[in-house]
């Protein structure tokens, strides 16, 4: 699977990116529609969260990240957008993860895909 966005750093501070990314996807969603796109986390370090907003099918103009994802292994995970911290703190009780990929519609409701590295 391939992702290709734009992609941008924020802080998990005082879970302060709940408030940021929205604010991404905000903007986003009045140049490409909100049902058109797809958001991916994939790089927690430092109290960092890497984040990339993409069009589900092909890539933004002016697009500054691509990355090639597993095309396998993925956890969907289905609710409420009002409610996305608590999915979050759900899927986090199992530990850490390596991609997330979160898509939204008009209504309310969000998708969660996840992906946590094997086990070795």
């Amino acid at each position: 699977m391939n992702f290709c966005g734009i992609t941008k750093d924020f802080s998990l501070s005082n879970e302060q990116q709940y408030d940021t990314i929205g604010q991404f996807w905000d903007e986003m969603s009045l140049l490409y529609g909100l049902e058109n796109l797809q958001g991916l986390g994939y790089l927690w370090k430092n109290g960092i969260l890497s984040y990339a907003i993409g069009l589900k099918n092909g890539c933004l103009n002016g697009w500054n990240f691509r990355m090639e994802l597993p095309d396998q292994g993925w956890v969907t995970v289905t609710g409420k957008t009002e409610a996305l911290k608590q999915l979050y703190d759900e899927i986090y009780q199992d530990g850490v993860l390596q991609y997330e990929i979160e898509t939204f519609d008009e209504d309310g409701n969000c998708i969660i895909k996840y992906y946590r590295a094997p086990i070795e």
